[in-house]
């Protein structure tokens, strides 16, 4: 009993890491700076997290989302019970954001959020801005084992991974992500050279972000298609807009007081869902926790919005 009251605060302790802090998005974790260099040439497959001691804390997948009828589902919602009835109108907790690909300027969004940082969802720009100042845009000249890093980054949201593909962009990284940024209009987003988790990206940028990926004009044509591409995340990740069929996000988590989004294209529209704490948390693959059914009814919402 003695052994295990020593061993259960360095278990907690470990479990602070994953989709926020040890991807780069934040600050990357020792573990993270130490094995970038050496990251394997095809994507890592989602295992249980180790953690000091040779412990291994056994991740549980997402529990489904609870029905949209439900009490406990309006519960922790804030809405109503159904999602076609439910506004976000008032909602300073939850936000929904849409803009048809046909016209990307006639933004909708509904609720509000007092904190917006960017998480795993900034895997996707330094990945873009590896494309535009190592390959020239061109995702054909990737070498292999940056191809298997960038695809870790945006399936798995592996972190080891992400800062790996950082480490390869020359000069300072937050440059090369603002300037991609900047290139499609985004004339407040401003990335640092680190820990872009930690950075504020609105779910209005995101959505502006999505529709020019949609349109080719992230980096080039062929580097948006291929962002696009790599979009599908695991199927332990794939609560949230995985649930309306969305052809490519990604998503974004760190602790259940702070903020979990995601960002994608769904049937012809660039989407953005955020909630700020809401409802109970789930331990991810990361080691991180997401608010899974809360993401689940906004985008259930959502969906209402897109007929």
């Amino acid at each position: 009993m003695r052994r295990v009251l020593v061993l259960l605060p360095l278990l907690v302790a470990a479990l602070a890491g994953g989709c926020g802090s040890a991807d780069g998005s934040a600050e990357p974790s020792r573990a993270a700076t130490r094995s970038a260099p050496a990251l394997p040439e095809r994507a890592p497959t989602p295992s249980p997290a180790a953690v000091e001691g040779g412990l291994v804390s056994a991740v549980p997948r997402p529990t489904p989302a609870t029905p949209t009828g439900s009490s406990s589902a309006a519960d922790t919602s804030g809405t109503s019970g159904k999602a076609g009835s439910a506004s976000l109108v008032g909602d300073t907790r939850n936000q929904v954001v849409l803009a048809p690909l046909s016209d990307p300027s006639a933004v909708r969004s509904e609720g509000s959020v007092g904190s917006t940082k960017a998480w795993s969802t900034s895997k996707v720009l330094v990945v873009a801005a590896y494309l535009d100042t190592v390959v020239d845009g061109d995702p054909s000249r990737i070498p292999s084992t940056e191809r298997g890093w960038i695809r870790a980054a945006l399936t798995a949201s592996d972190g080891d991974a992400v800062v790996a593909v950082r480490e390869r962009i020359p000069g300072s990284p937050g440059g090369a992500i603002t300037a991609v940024l900047r290139s499609i209009g985004d004339t407040s987003t401003v990335a640092p050279d680190r820990s872009q988790g930690a950075m504020s990206w609105s779910p209005r940028e995101q959505v502006r972000f999505m529709a020019a990926l949609a349109a080719g004009r992230v980096v080039s044509p062929e580097a948006s298609a291929f962002l696009l591409e790599q979009m599908r995340p695991i199927p332990q990740h794939r609560w949230g807009l995985g649930t309306i069929g969305a052809s490519a996000f990604k998503g974004g988590w760190l602790t259940p007081s702070s903020e979990t989004r995601q960002m994608g294209i769904v049937d012809g529209y660039a989407v953005a869902i955020i909630t700020v704490g809401q409802g109970p948390a789930v331990v991810q693959t990361d080691g991180d926790a997401a608010h899974v059914e809360q993401m689940n009814r906004l985008a259930a919402i959502l969906a209402t919005r897109l007929r």
